[in-house]
């Protein structure tokens, strides 16, 4: 009983200091730290992340000492083709909030967090409207299955958002996902808003996204 209480109570507060400070979320190391915190105590309660070997140290921090010098640092640029064959240029998104989720099929928060994200893929109009919504995959990069495993355990779970493979891991490297999930937030100008690292409730999701709409 008490665990699941705290682990609903958790995310409010999180949530709750994060519209408080919303300026914060950009690249305030102690309210990264305070997130990272608040969800690795909730993954001991059913959410977290697993920790990664994908991610250069050194490309990870330069990514974030590039947010943290400028609220305007543009959101590293990529062309990377998804599940269907489709092509998808990080830039051409400019004018819309962009949720970059990186992820990977032996990841059990990774998965966890998935249902929601294809559920906001749906309620906020499949990337034909205001927000879009993106997985990164790396195929047969650390530890992960092939592009077809990848392909196969999407559609075997009826996931239909688009997910973009990294086929090199560049931007995960770039992205510092050394840990997963991670999820980035792009504002619409194609800058970088921030990012939240671990497994997000749908809520956390909507008020995040809802930042990255609003700031510009």
């Amino acid at each position: 009983m008490m665990s699941t209480m705290l682990g609903i109570i958790l995310p409010v507060l999180a949530l709750y200091y994060v519209r408080k400070h919303r300026g914060m979320l950009k690249w305030s190391p102690a309210l990264s730290c305070m997130l990272a915190g608040i969800l690795v105590l909730a993954g001991m309660l059913g959410g977290g992340s697993c920790l990664t070997a994908s991610a250069s140290a050194e490309k990870a921090a330069e990514t974030e000492k590039t947010a943290e010098e400028g609220d305007k640092a543009m959101a590293p640029d990529f062309t990377l083709q998804d599940q269907y064959g489709e092509t998808h240029q990080l830039s051409e998104y400019q004018g819309k909030a962009v949720f970059l989720n990186f992820w990977t099929t032996w990841c059990p928060y990774c998965v966890q967090e998935m249902p929601d994200i294809e559920e906001l893929y749906h309620e906020l109009g499949e990337n034909q409207k205001d927000v879009v919504i993106l997985g990164v995959a790396a195929p047969g990069i650390y530890d992960s299955v092939d592009e077809k495993g990848i392909v196969d355990f999407l559609k075997e779970h009826g996931w239909t958002y688009p997910v973009v493979m990294d086929r090199t891991g560049e931007f995960f490297d770039i992205y510092g996902a050394q840990s997963l999930p991670t999820t980035w937030l792009i504002r619409k100008d194609g800058s970088l808003l921030g990012y939240m690292p671990g497994a997000m409730a749908k809520a956390q999701m909507q008020e995040v996204i809802r930042l990255a709409m609003e700031e510009e």
